[in-house]
């Protein structure tokens, strides 16, 4: 599997999705710096805070990498599952579901990498800052690191549920479209009810299950779907 992933990487050209995640990390920065200083001037209690600056922050970063995410799954499987490369993709003296899942694992880590960087480096640039020049009236504690290990988790997990469905829809309909279509919805969605689960146990339990399950789901659908498909 890494062997296949390996040759994936090789394959595939991810300088523009360098480039979107760099852009992705100077936005989340510039929000965050952003909804700190407009709670502060319009004197917004529930922002005034680190942790809802954090949460809004990962709400963000839902949004950015759930739909990069998506983009990069629409060019990465629907297209070639779609097109002339088809041919090729079931030439391979490779099981079927191993390619797909190699594919789906490079998108995967990639994601989970850059979210990790441009929102760590993000919410790490303004900690500092604001150690010697703070625009928040709070202090960071042990409980908000912990705050945000479990907002990583939800992140993640419905970054990749929003990559995944938009697959799934996308896939089925043999649509790039539908993908990106599918991702925004998703995002807005997963985006708001994060909040929430920012908050709240039960609904972070909530999400993970639900989002976990589907992932599973529709992975399964979609490696029934390829191990049948036949060439045009």
């Amino acid at each position: 599997m890494i062997k296949l992933m390996k040759l994936e990487l090789q394959r595939i050209n991810l300088r523009p999705y360098y480039i979107s995640s760099a852009v992705f990390g100077i936005i989340l920065l510039a929000f965050t710096y952003f909804a700190a200083y407009t709670a502060q001037v319009q004197q917004e209690t529930q922002f005034m805070t680190y942790a809802n600056i954090f949460r809004l922050t990962s709400v963000i970063s839902i949004i950015l990498f759930g739909v990069l995410s998506a983009t990069m799954y629409a060019k990465l499987i629907t297209e070639e599952y779609s097109g002339k490369r088809l041919a090729l993709l079931f030439s391979y003296p490779v099981s079927r579901k191993k390619i797909f899942i190699a594919k789906v694992l490079v998108v995967f880590f990639f994601i989970f990498i850059s979210m990790l960087l441009c929102t760590g480096i993000s919410m790490i640039v303004f900690s500092l800052t604001e150690s010697f020049a703070p625009i928040v009236t709070d202090t960071m504690s042990v409980h908000l690191l912990a705050e945000e290990f479990k907002m990583t988790a939800v992140s993640i997990t419905a970054i990749s549920a929003i990559g995944l469905l938009s697959l799934g829809f996308g896939f089925i309909k043999k649509s790039i479209p539908m993908t990106i279509i599918s991702a925004f919805v998703l995002s807005g969605i997963y985006g708001n009810v994060s909040v929430g689960a920012f908050e709240d146990p039960v609904i972070t339990c909530l999400i993970l299950g639900i989002s976990l399950a589907s992932i599973i789901v529709i992975l399964l659908i979609l490696l029934n779907i390829i191990n049948h498909m036949e060439v045009e």
